[in-house]
Order: structure tokens, then C-alpha cells, then sequence
């Protein structure tokens, strides 16, 4: 599913600001409901509602035996089932996400025996921990074990958390980018009764970095860990106020043909269909996509994307020779704008000689909202620009996608 959900207009008609919610001692409780209310919550490996927010309700079983006193199990005694559920929040100013867990309300079951599921399943004790699985010098965990009796947790409004913090001295590339992977653990030690193994929730991928180029406004975001394992993607909206960039958009992806500028100028034979990248294709995490680019980090691509553009919008600048047939016929006029697409800020922008681009004049309101909701996407999904230093570099940066809804 996609890391980026489309996300609720303002009066305005923009989308709320979202970056990553502050974290505290209790999962953020609008990303809570919204996230736990999701039919796939429930599959084991949970949903990634955002790529700074994951949920999971995990159906556990717990086979207890009883031990001689030499801590050898000799004898099964019964089952205690639930329902775990873990939330997980990725910072953004820190390298960092904090893992809640709790057994849901009235979710525990006990198969003992009549008298033992009374007397004595519900007062085993159960501990969660947080951990992550790689080694020390990749990750670590803080905070130990919470342990109560099963009877507790079934009925604890309160959640047992965790953080783990994802180490800069392991890391690759201009942004320092480290994964690793987290779990929650659940055993029982205990003198009469124990489990064979310890359980673990399926375990996730957080991806960390300390890119220092993420801003809105003076708002600053030096460092984060997102939930990483999905494709990220940003929504436009037909007949919204940002329609004529949805619409320009929904053409380059479907209809590519139809677009400025041409593959040669009228009346001449084209030698081949125009291929336009970026369109988001679900269950297709290899379709072709964008990255990002700055103009600080790349000032070669942006001035390329720039000249191109101005080139096939208004036949101007030093790449005006290349579209004075095939170019928009005329000027975008007082009011409107030239928007191009891939956009003026990812690699394959007008100026990358290897994927097509498309142009089109639209009303100048459009064009700003859009371009807003394209900047504050940039940080609500942490999409990180690319770095020609990392190894398979087109496979390994950061790729987002356009939906047109």
C-alpha cells in the first residue's frame, strides 16, 4: 500500500501540513484510530498508515509447561491466547521511532482447565520487549521488559514503549542512510511455568538518515526513521483546486502523445510513442518513477530541467533550438503558467535526455497549489534526493510516484 494517503483538504483547499506527530508516552490518538481501524491492520505484519507511522494487531499463543527444578520443561499445563497490538511512531528530528505495545482489551484467553484458567493461567506473568535486530553498532533499543500477569495486560489502558535509536557511524551515502529492522518480543520467565520459545512479531524496516536539506517554513528536520517497506506516492485531485495540474498530469501518464512538446514538428513522422514516467501503478513498486532533486545538491540537473523547459514553453534560452517546432504553439497568457512534468525539481525533468517530459499552460492558482502540496510532500514523506554515490544508485534512492484521483 502506499506510504502517502491522500490527505484531508484545508478550508483552502491544501493539505494539512503532516511531517511526523510529536511523540510521546501514548501513540498520537488521531494516527491511532485512524490507523487501527484499517481492515488490513489485522494480516500479522500490521499497515504502514504513513512512512512515519505503523500498526499491527497480532493474533499470539503462549504453550506453557511446567519445569522440574532443574528448569526442564516436563509436562504441557495449557494455552493463553490474545491479541497483541503495536503502534510505532518514526521520528523527525531525531534518528529514532518509538514502539508502543499493548494486549487489547477483553482479548485474552485462557485454555488451562476449568480451576487453572481461574486460579492460575491469569496470574503468569508476560513481558514485551522492544529490540532491534541488528547488532549494537547498528541499532539499539532503550528501556528493558515490562512484565505483569496476563490478567493485567488484559485489562492495561496503558502502553509498554520503547525506542529505538538507529546509529549515523553505520551508514552509506550523503544522508547517511542506515536500515535495520525492529521487533517486539514476548516471553514469560518464571520458577513454575515456562514457554519453549520466546514469541516476536513480525520484524520491520526502519530507514534512517540525517539529511540536513528538509524544511517548511523556518520548521527544520535534520534527521529522521521512516517506515520504509512501501511506494510512496503523492495524490492529485480532478476538480480540485489544483485540477489543471491533475488534468496536464493524468495526460502525461495516459495520453502522452497528446502532449507539447512533440517528438517532431507537424506533419513530420514520429519515430516512436512518447513515454512519460512517474504514473503510480498499485501492486508495481518497479514501474518507472521520479527522484528528487535540489537545486543546492544539483545545480547541473536543475539548470537543464530549467533551460528545457523555458526551451519548449516560451522558445527562450539556450535550449530554444530544440523546440521552435515542436514547442507549445504560443505563450502561456497573462494569468496562466507553463507547468511541466516530471517536475522541474526530480531527475527526470525536462532536462534528462532519457525519459520524455510534457508542458502545458494552466491558470497560475493551480499551478501554486500544486507546487505547494509538491513541496510539503517532500517532507511528509521524507523523500530524500538523489546521491549518484550509492551503490545501484537507481535502485537504492529514494522513487515516488504521482496518483491522480
Amino acid at each position: 500500500m502506499a506510504a502517502a494517503n491522500p490527505q484531508p483538504p484545508s478550508a483552502a483547499g491544501e493539505p494539512e501540513v503532516f511531517v511526523a506527530a510529536p511523540i510521546g508516552d501514548r501513540p498520537d490518538a488521531a494516527l491511532s484510530e485512524a490507523c487501527f481501524k484499517s481492515d488490513n491492520v489485522d494480516t500479522g505484519i500490521g499497515r504502514i498508515h504513513n512512512r512515519f507511522t505503523y500498526c499491527a494487531r497480532v493474533n499470539i499463543e503462549a504453550v506453557y509447561w511446567s519445569i522440574d527444578n532443574k528448569g526442564i520443561p516436563i509436562e504441557e499445563e495449557g494455552t493463553t491466547t490474545a491479541k497483541l497490538e503495536v503502534f510505532a511512531q518514526g521520528d523527525d528530528t531525531e534518528r529514532r521511532a518509538r514502539v508502543f505495545a499493548q494486549i487489547q482489551k477483553n482479548s485474552v484467553d485462557y485454555d488451562w482447565g476449568p480451576i487453572d484458567n481461574i486460579f492460575v493461567a491469569p496470574n503468569v506473568p508476560l513481558s514485551l520487549l522492544g529490540n532491534c535486530v541488528q547488532d549494537s553498532d547498528v541499532c539499539h533499543a532503550t528501556r528493558g521488559s515490562y512484565t505483569m500477569p496476563w490478567a493485567t495486560w488484559d485489562n492495561n489502558p496503558d502502553w509498554a514503549y520503547w525506542d529505538i535509536y538507529n546509529h549515523e557511524q553505520v551508514s552509506e551515502g550523503r544522508d547517511k542512510i542506515s536500515y535495520n529492522r525492529w521487533t517486539v518480543e514476548l516471553f514469560t520467565d518464571n520458577e513454575e511455568y515456562k514457554t519453549l520459545q520466546r514469541g516476536r512479531t513480525p520484524a520491520r524496516m526502519l530507514r534512517c538518515d540525517s539529511a540536513t536539506y528538509f524544511n517548511l517554513g523556518k520548521a527544520k528536520y535534520p534527521k529522521a526513521c521512516i517506515f520504509s517497506e512501501v511506494t510512496p506516492y503523492l495524490t492529485y485531485t480532478l476538480g480540485s483546486t489544483h485540477h489543471a495540474v491533475a488534468e496536464h498530469i493524468d495526460a502525461a501518464h495516459n495520453r502522452p502523445n497528446t502532449t507539447y512538446p512533440l517528438l517532431a514538428a507537424p506533419g513530420v513522422p514520429w519515430p516512436r510513442d512518447k513515454s512519460i514516467p512517474g504514473k503510480y501503478i498499485a501492486g508495481n513498486p518497479d514501474a518507472p518513477g521520479l527522484h528528487r532533486i535540489t537545486r543546492a545538491l544539483h545545480p547541473t540537473e536543475s539548470k537543464a530541467n530549467k533551460d528545457n523547459k523555458d526551451g519548449a514553453c516560451f522558445k527562450t534560452g539556450p535550449e530554444r533550438h530544440k523546440y521552435l517546432d515542436t514547442g507549445l504553439p504560443t505563450r502561456p497568457p497573462k494569468g496562466e503558467q507553463c507547468d511541466e512534468y516530471p517536475f522541474a525539481s526530480t531527475l527526470e525533468g525536462a532536462g534528462n535526455p532519457r525519459p520524455d517530459f510534457s508542458v502545458k499552460s494552466i491558470p497560475a492558482t493551480d499551478n501554486r497549489v500544486a507546487g505547494g502540496m509538491l513541496r510539503k510532500y517532500y517532507v511528509d514523506d521524507r523523500i530524500l534526493a538523489w546521491d549518484p554515490s550509492l551503490p545501484r544508485p537507481y535502485q537504492t534512492n529514494d522513487r515516488f510516484y504521482v496518483h491522480i484521483k
